[in-house]
């Protein structure tokens, strides 16, 4: 009978905190909250309420482009993102009854927002399939657009 010992090193990632090139240890520092205006929490609603009804739902891909930043649509020719090839999840169209939002957090030039996706009603009267949806719009040149746009939670 043979015996086998293998010796396998250690895989695992370092914990070593990271060092910069001055020395001094990495530390992350949550940006400081910077209250919107309500004029810019309204422009940003607006936004955010027609990406919603034009990327999410599917409903009007064309007027969704403009909606998004330049980081969104990365990686997608306008062509794609017309196909229907788009980093944004869908919500069934057919379901949609209307959205939500909450305000999340607020810094300079950024705003992150839970959308409440609403379904029609079901036969039976009730509702399912409602969808949050977590987006940060960034303010562009004084535009505020989309820059992430995925689903967070379902209820």
């Amino acid at each position: 009978m043979a015996l086998l010992i293998a010796f396998v090193r250690n895989t695992g990632h370092s914990t070593a905190t990271p060092i910069n090139e001055n020395g001094h240890a990495q530390v992350y520092h949550a940006p400081k909250t910077v209250p919107a205006t309500a004029a810019q929490k309204a422009a940003a609603i607006s936004t955010l309420s027609r990406f919603i009804r034009s990327a999410v739902i599917r409903r009007d891909l064309a007027a969704s482009w403009p909606l998004a930043t330049a980081h969104l649509k990365s990686g997608t020719t306008r062509a794609e993102w017309l196909g229907g090839t788009l980093a944004v999840v869908p919500y069934p169209a057919d379901g949609f009854r209307t959205v939500g939002f909450t305000l999340k957090y607020q810094y300079k030039g950024v705003l992150g927002y839970d959308a409440l996706l609403l379904p029609n009603k079901t036969k039976a009267g009730q509702l399912a399939g409602q969808q949050v949806y977590a987006c940060e719009l960034h303010d562009v040149h004084g535009r505020w657009l989309v820059d992430e746009c995925y689903p967070r939670k379902t209820l």
